[in-house]
């Protein structure tokens, strides 16, 4: 069955990369969250998608040239909101979390997709998972839409799955085979560049043995029909919505 991943957890209806997203993702039903990782100034991991802190929090500043400490006193829930509610989790305590602490909490039998920002920051992802759960589960899965940061995750822990994330309009099937070549197990291209009709890619990838996801997919039709062909998996803003939808597609 196509695996459903959240992404950032349910941003939608909570604030991106905060445990509160990851835990109502959970609930929703997704086989795996996928998260973002730079590495801090003193070494830590901190989970932001950005390089800065603007987008999200109530503070300014570049996430490497900061301590986890300084991050901390970001509101990471400061500039969430919906059509609804204006800010509901602002002042509410939401801090950016540490890799180390999502592992912590992450339920079993929850895969994880751990996005790498930057290669400095392969390093110490690759010892957070190795001595996690969901890593030793082989349920932790390692991508980036850096070559070289993957590459060296590859190069430190060749058990660990990987997978190149592509930017629009790059080609599937030029990636397809640098993935093999590289050892990779993973394309994850734009949906819109697989098509109308992805089955010709994903009998491709299935030739080459590699896995063949996309993000991001919140209408219902599409995750439906790309569940439907057999895609490996997909990443969605709208947990619940997707978890219905690949339902449908039996």
């Amino acid at each position: 069955m196509t695996l459903v991943v959240g992404h950032r957890g349910s941003p939608a209806q909570r604030p991106e990369n905060t445990l509160p997203s990851f835990e109502l993702a959970v609930e929703q039903g997704v086989d795996a969250i996928e998260l973002d990782v730079h590495l801090t100034s003193d070494g830590q991991l901190a989970v932001i998608h950005d390089a800065s802190l603007e987008r999200t929090t109530d503070m300014a500043g570049t996430v490497s040239a900061m301590t986890m400490e300084a991050i901390r006193e970001a509101d990471a829930g400061y500039r969430f909101e919906t059509d609804e509610e204006t800010h509901p989790y602002r002042g509410q305590g939401l801090r950016v979390p540490t890799l180390p602490e999502i592992l912590d909490w992450l339920p079993e039998e929850t895969g994880l997709v751990v996005e790498l920002k930057s290669r400095e920051a392969a390093d110490a992802t690759v010892v957070a998972l190795r001595e996690s759960r969901v890593g030793k589960a082989g349920l932790a899965t390692v991508i980036s839409f850096e070559e070289q940061a993957i590459d060296r995750v590859r190069e430190l822990d060749a058990s660990l799955p990987t997978g190149l994330l592509l930017v629009p309009s790059d080609k599937v099937e030029r990636v397809l085979q640098w993935a093999v070549e590289h050892r990779h197990q993973g394309v994850h291209p734009w949906d819109g560049d697989l098509g109308i009709d992805p089955m010709p890619l994903i009998a491709q990838a299935m030739a080459y043995g590699i896995r063949l996801g996309c993000y991001v997919v919140n209408d219902p039709a599409r995750m439906q029909h790309l569940a439907a062909v057999g895609l490996w998996g997909f990443v969605t803003d709208l947990p619940d919505v997707a978890r219905a939808a690949v339902r449908r597609a039996g």
